[in-house]
Formats: C-alpha cells, structure tokens, sequence
C-alpha cells in the first residue's frame, strides 16, 4: 500500500496530460488513411474475374450492380455455382471434394480471392484503380 502511495505522488498533472495527448495523437494516422481510402473507393470500380488454368472465363462488374447474378461454371464433370449479389460474390455451391471454395464465403474489396484448387478455379475482385504491371510484392525481373 505505501508502495503504490509512493508511484501515486510521483505522477505529476502534467504528466496526465502528456500521455492523454500522446494516446489521442496515436489516432491521428486513422483518421487519416480512413479518410483516404473512403476517397480513393469513391472513385473506383470493382470487377470480378472468373479464371479457370489462368484463361478468362467470366468477368462481372461488381460496382453498381444490383439484384442476384448466378454463373455456373461447368468444366468437364466439374462445376462450381458462382453467384454475385450486390457488390460481393461468392462460390456457394462446389461440386469439388475439400468445399473450401464455398466455405471461403462473400468477398467485396479489391485483392480478396476465392480459390478452387481441385477444379483450377479462381475468382478475383480488381480494381479500375492502380497499376497493370503490379507484381503483387514479388520481385520481377
């Protein structure tokens, strides 16, 4: 008890008010990258791509898009049920033996990805913002 009387003497007013200070700042960044990202996706349109081996087989715009769309994807006795409601899209029906396609569930940002493994089956949301010649943080030569 004397010990904590001890630490309680030695915090000074001026002392509160520097690490509150100090806590509110630490925000600052927030404020500010939130702020960015909510103007940069003001401007931006989101597509999915369907991708089976790497070819193209479906692209859907994802921005303004309204109601349910369902594509089913067949590939020799393979298939995969896609469906895009709203601006998110999700795999929800497989006909593949692990399901973490379906189970990956809805997906709505730039960069996030379903993936199929058995069936080579990709589904990808891009952006009409940034860099065709991005690598993905892979170093290319």
């Amino acid at each position: 008890m004397k010990q904590a009387k001890k630490y309680l003497n030695m915090i000074r007013p001026f002392d509160v008010i520097i690490v509150v200070g100090l806590l509110a700042a630490s925000f600052i960044p927030l404020i500010i990258f939130s702020h960015q990202q909510q103007a940069n996706q003001a401007n931006t349109v989101l597509t999915a791509v369907v991708t089976h081996d790497g070819q193209e087989v479906y692209r859907i715009r994802l921005t303004g898009h309204r109601g349910t769309t369902r594509y089913r994807y067949h590939h020799g006795n393979d298939w995969n049920e896609i469906v895009a409601t709203g601006n998110q899209i999700a795999i929800t029906a497989a006909d593949c033996t692990d399901q973490v396609c379906v189970r990956k569930g809805k997906i709505s940002r730039a960069g996030d990805t379903i993936v199929c493994l058995p069936h080579k089956l990709l589904v990808a949301i891009h952006s009409s913002r940034g860099s065709s010649t991005n690598t993905g943080g892979m170093v290319s030569e």
